[in-house]
């Protein structure tokens, strides 16, 4: 008996001290969930990539090369038409980083009681489709549908979906979202909106855009899908000013790690000096316009702008060129100097006027295709002040004067203008390159030998999705019309 009731006080003791143990074991000094603003203030930072391991492969050696917009010795170009070379850099970041926590702080935004909620997933969901076609347009068949949901559903291994359902499912996301920022109602995120502020009138004109954008991706392979996305898009309400531009401007330090600062000054300007150049084939297109953006893109590398100075170096030429012979890249004014604070674009007014410009010339629904060329070409011109440097209104006028639009080339000429007007976001340029065939360009010598005399046209699967998700991607794979390779093409880049 004396055993039984020894016992009993025991068990008594144990549950007695159980009693607010979880309680007891929080850390009051730390927060149970991260606030919303502060996820997507993240978020929109990373979307632009990592700053040296990403943006500098995915951009600077590999696209801008691509395109033929810079020249690199440092790395030789091989790397450019290398499948693979440290590209995975971007795939990896963006879902470890931005989509991780986009996912997370959109079950976080479902389940708040919050009188924003619904404007704030509205935005969370813009947001989304802009990080996510930047990733797809890449590599085609990416994870869409279960990426990011390792913690919340216990997926480990996500499918690839397919890039048509991608898209479709982005649009049909865009209009939605438009939907729901025309009912009403203010956003939460603020000041921690480091593109608008929460300003939720720029942000319904950036989802329009966004979605013109994508539908002009599909004129290749859906021309009636794209006329009638491009049409919704248009009537929605586009960009209507440089005002509206959608851009994250990064901190005037020198240890901040934005793409812009790190890779398009740096890199030109101190890490490489005299090895990453102007391309021949972007110079030439400048100076033969006379084109007073070569004064704010280019300098030599003790910064002068001198427009007879510049020269570019032909993509052949793997030569570490000497101090001054050609331009090194200045994206910041022509002074040579490191702007710490640069912006980073993710859509420009300008390329919205070049993509209403080629509506009209393709469909004929919006009206005169010249007024929104000039307007573009005006707004790319205008827009590079946020850089630090000023072209007037006498040198874009004198610009279109001589330099004439001819509609009997409408196509080539809105799409060369695009390529100018992205200079610095290598996602676009190579996207709107490979779907409009403009500029025609010419491969390097050695694409012979590596990629069978073409320019790559996708990104490679990382060696991590073929080792950790191998079922998944080799799935994705077998879907690609010659395998997995840089010269295969994504779903919308049809022959």
């Amino acid at each position: 008996m004396k055993k039984i009731i020894i016992l009993l006080v025991l068990v008594l003791t144990i549950g007695a001290c159980d009693t607010g143990f979880d309680e007891m074991n929080i850390d009051p000094t730390k927060p149970a969930q991260i606030d919303p603003s502060a996820k997507f203030t993240y978020i929109q930072l990373h979307t632009a990539g990592e700053w040296y391991g990403s943006y500098l492969f995915y951009s600077v050696i590999q696209l801008m090369p691509n395109v033929q917009q810079i020249n690199i010795t440092h790395y030789h170009p091989i790397f450019t038409y290398k499948p693979g070379k440290n590209t995975h850099m971007f795939y990896e970041a963006q879902y470890k980083h931005s989509i991780k926590t986009l996912v997370d702080l959109k079950q976080q935004l479902s389940e708040s009681t919050s009188a924003t909620k619904d404007v704030d997933l509205a935005i969370l969901d813009i947001q989304k489709v802009l990080t996510f076609s930047r990733i797809t347009d890449l590599w085609g068949d990416i994870p869409y549908s279960e990426a990011g949901l390792g913690a919340i559903e216990g997926i480990r291994f996500p499918k690839f979906d397919t890039q048509s359902d991608i898209y479709n499912d982005m649009l049909t996301s865009l209009e939605s979202a438009v939907a729901t920022l025309n009912s009403g109602g203010s956003s939460s995120f603020g000041a921690s909106d480091i593109i608008y502020g929460g300003d939720t009138g720029k942000w319904k004109k950036f989802a329009n855009s966004l979605m013109l954008r994508l539908a002009l991706r599909l004129v290749k392979v859906d021309d009636g899908n794209a006329q009638s996305w491009a049409q919704k898009a248009i009537n929605g309400g586009v960009m209507q000013s440089n005002d509206d531009i959608a851009y994250i401007k990064m901190e005037n330090h020198p240890n901040d790690q934005g793409p812009n600062v790190n890779q398009l000054t740096k890199c030109f300007t101190s890490r490489h000096p005299n090895q990453i150049k102007i391309s021949k084939t972007f110079m030439d297109f400048m100076k033969d316009r006379n084109d007073p953006r070569v004064s704010v893109l280019c300098s030599t590398v003790d910064g002068n702008t001198d427009f007879a100075l510049q020269e570019g170096q032909d993509i052949n030429d793997f030569t570490r060129g000497e101090a001054n012979s050609k331009p090194n890249i200045n994206l910041f004014g022509g002074s040579g100097v490191t702007i710490y604070d640069a912006p980073f674009f993710f859509q420009t007014y300008a390329e919205v006027e070049f993509m209403l410009a080629e509506a009209a010339k393709r469909w004929g629904n919006i009206g005169d295709v010249e007024p929104h060329y000039k307007e573009g070409v005006r707004a790319a011109m205008q827009y590079l002040s946020l850089y630090g440097g000023v072209i007037d209104e006498a040198q874009i006028n004198d610009y279109l004067i001589n330099n004439p639009f001819d509609d009997a080339n409408a196509l080539q000429m809105i799409n060369e203008q695009y390529w100018v007007a992205t200079f610095g976001n290598g996602v676009e340029t190579y996207s709107n390159w490979r779907r409009s065939g403009f500029p025609e360009l010419t491969p390097m010598d050695l694409a012979d030998g590596l990629t069978g005399g073409v320019i790559p046209r996708r990104f490679v699967y990382p060696g991590s999705e073929k080792l950790n998700n191998t079922d998944n991607v080799q799935e994705a794979i077998n879907r690609l019309s010659g395998g997995d390779t840089n010269t295969s093409r994504v779903w919308w880049d049809s022959e």
